[in-house]
């Protein structure tokens, strides 16, 4: 299989579609509320000890930092292999924002909508907010809009990176991409030092949309774009100098998100691990990416017809995952708050939400970017 993330590469399509169903399971088992319900069934007692499994699904986040480690990636990698200038560099933004802002628009005045008719729905405070949401100025400064649906808050990050991924891609040509990292991993460290130091709270939750921006995940996308980079050069790697990283990857995450499972509470203090967690984290997928590239033994199924369509709806299932869930609990289980209801309640949700990322991606998304393509010789659109 070719290295170049220019072509199209199946299994990281399926990665994204993974990506997606982690994030819809982590905000069904903790900000609608269904998790408690069920928490217990997912305890498993053994002669070693017990073994709480729903500590999986509430990590289901990481599925936020994957998406932005495969954009640097797979874009970065188009710009090494076909740098952008002029035309070239406007059809490369004219292609994000198609990508970004009408699947979001459409999904924008569907919420304003329903929210004019359901009072539990999230309500925008006036025109100012409106206008905020709809240039996607929703957790930037100065008024630091919060977003009708959480889970917008990625998306000006992306979109912040998109707009300086060139700027990065020629960085890298003239430092090297491992100059290039390391500059992009002080630039995380120090951002996020300084907005601990700046706030000096004892709970940086509520920091989050500054802490998270793009400086503060500078070094996950410059992570994709780096491995880019360095395969370019290196070629198809060995299946041992894929399995070693793969599994190092593996259990580096395994014991990160075990550690911060456990120290929850002192991560959100300003603790240093609120500075350089997400950055390990970020390594780690860095290190198992070449081993889903060129899938070894049991992993072929990333590339299956169906998870290429998972990753094709990837980015509707992210967007309409959260009021999916939030109407489901507002109106099928009002009467339904059991363990059974929460299963129910997650079925439905899976169902309603494929079906509306179907639509999206068939008759929004996709003709969109197809409208939006200058595709250069030897590259593939799918993976953009």
């Amino acid at each position: 299989m070719p290295s170049s993330p220019a072509n199209f590469n199946p299994n990281l399509h399926g990665l994204r579609g993974i990506a997606a169903l982690l994030v819809l399971l982590f905000h069904w088992g903790s900000d609608i509320g269904f998790f408690p319900e069920i928490r217990r069934l997912l305890v498993v007692d053994s002669p070693a000890g017990s073994w709480d499994f729903g500590r999986f699904l509430d990590m289901g986040w990481i599925g936020v930092p994957i998406f932005f480690v495969l954009s640097g990636y797979l874009l970065g990698g188009q710009l090494l292999r076909h740098p952008a200038h002029g035309k070239q560099l406007a059809t490369f933004w004219k292609r994000r924002f198609l990508r970004i802002y009408p699947a979001y628009w459409l999904q924008l005045a569907i919420l304003l909508a329903l929210a004019a008719v359901l009072p539990f729905m999230p309500q925008i405070a006036g025109l100012g907010d409106v206008l905020r949401h709809v240039a996607l100025w929703i957790n930037l400064p100065p008024s630091m809009t919060q977003p009708l649906n959480p889970v917008w808050w990625t998306l000006p990050t992306e979109f912040s990176f998109y707009l300086v991924l060139p700027a990065l891609v020629l960085l890298s040509r003239r430092i090297g991409w491992a100059s290039l990292l390391l500059a992009a991993l002080l630039v995380t460290l120090l951002w996020r030092y300084q907005v601990i130091a700046y706030y000096g709270s004892s709970n940086y939750t509520v920091h989050l949309p500054v802490l998270d921006s793009l400086p503060g995940y500078l070094f996950t996308f410059c992570v994709g774009l780096a491995l880019a980079s360095y395969l370019e050069g290196a070629g198809t790697l060995s299946r041992g100098r894929r399995l070693v990283p793969l599994g190092i990857g593996f259990l580096a995450i395994l014991l990160l998100s075990t550690w911060l499972q456990n120290n929850v509470d002192l991560y959100y203090s300003g603790h240093w691990s609120l500075i350089a967690w997400n950055s390990g984290l970020a390594a780690a997928m860095g290190l198992m990416l070449p081993g889903l590239l060129w899938p070894l033994p049991g992993l072929g199924w990333l590339g299956s017809k169906t998870m290429v369509w998972l990753g094709n709806i990837s980015y509707g299932i992210y967007l309409w995952h959260y009021p999916v869930l939030m109407l489901v609990k507002r109106t099928l289980l009002e009467s339904m708050n059991s363990p059974a209801g929460a299963m129910v309640g997650l079925i439905v949700c899976l169902a309603v939400t494929l079906a509306i990322s179907h639509a999206s991606y068939r008759w929004l998304e996709h003709p969109l970017m197809q409208m939006g393509r200058n595709k250069p010789s030897g590259s593939n659109a799918r993976t953009s």
